[in-house]
Parts: structure tokens; C-alpha cells; sequence
């Protein structure tokens, strides 16, 4: 999945300019597995494959991009179970909206060394609303491949 996720992004999506943002498939992708996996260190392996290629991928500052994605990531697969009452759908798009716009404005911020009130509505806002459209695409598709879950079967005797 890794390897389809960087293929459609450096291919499609990266050409995609719409209101002057590159929207990236791969924090959608990211923000999925780890709402939806359970195991730790599959979640970090994901998330720091994912965030090294999308370092080398964005022609952005490396370092910074690695460890956005790397502790964003984690904090995400951390507060996967809270609050319960949620289902796993809307954390997906509740994290991806947040973490996109903030990092959109991070970069901005050290990008000009100043704060600008329209990088909001022209930069991070855009971004986060075509990221959630991604994870809206994204997380069925994973919850139905890589992430089924089995029902449980009634034993009539």
C-alpha cells in the first residue's frame, strides 16, 4: 500500500494545484493506519517510511517534514482509543483536518518568519480540506483490504 500511496501521489496528485496547494495523499494514508492499526511498532514503521519519503518527496525542509509526520503520527495512534464513544472515521478526518492546517501554517511560519492571518485561508484550510477528501477515499478501502475485521460467527447448537 506504501508503494501505491507515493506512486499516485508523485504521479497525480502532485500535479493537482487547486487554489494553489498540493493537497498529500500520504498524511491522509498516515492518519488512517494509525487510527486503524493496532499494533505499535507496525503504526511507527508506517508513519517513519511514510514521513522520510514525503521529506524527499516535498522538496520541503527534510528534517522538519520527518518530524512532523513521525510525532504527529504517533500522537495520533496514542489517542486512537480516545474518546470511545467516536468511531475510528471521524478521528481520521478530525486529526487529518488539524494536523494538515497545522502544518501547513508551521511551514509558513518558518518559510517568512512572520505570521500572516491569510495563510489560513488560502494555504492550511484548502490543504486540510482536500486531505480529508483523501482520507474520506482512503479509509474504506483500508478498512476493507488491509484492515478487515472478522464478524463474529453465532454458533446455533
Amino acid at each position: 500500500w506504501i508503494f501505491i500511496v507515493f506512486l499516485i501521489q508523485t504521479v497525480i496528485v502532485a500535479r493537482i494545484h487547486v487554489f494553489g496547494v498540493v493537497p498529500s495523499l500520504i498524511l491522509a494514508y498516515v492518519m488512517c493506519v494509525m487510527v486503524l492499526e493496532n499494533e505499535f511498532r507496525n503504526a511507527v514503521t508506517i508513519s517513519i517510511i511514510c514521513a522520510a519519503a514525503m521529506g524527499a518527496l516535498s522538496g520541503r525542509d527534510f528534517p522538519l517534514t520527518v518530524l512532523f509526520y513521525s510525532y504527529t503520527s504517533i500522537m495520533v495512534f496514542a489517542l486512537r482509543k480516545k474518546p470511545a464513544y467516536i468511531g475510528n472515521f471521524p478521528k481520521a478526518i478530525i486529526s487529518t483536518f488539524i494536523l494538515s492546517g497545522l502544518f501547513e501554517v508551521i511551514m509558513y511560519v518558518l518559510r517568512t518568519m512572520s505570521i500572516d492571518m491569510s495563510v489560513l485561508t488560502h494555504n492550511a484550510l484548502p490543504t486540510a480540506v482536500f486531505n480529508v477528501i483523501f482520507v474520506m477515499i482512503i479509509y474504506p478501502i483500508l478498512k476493507k483490504t488491509m484492515y478487515k475485521e472478522e464478524k463474529k460467527k453465532l454458533l446455533i447448537s
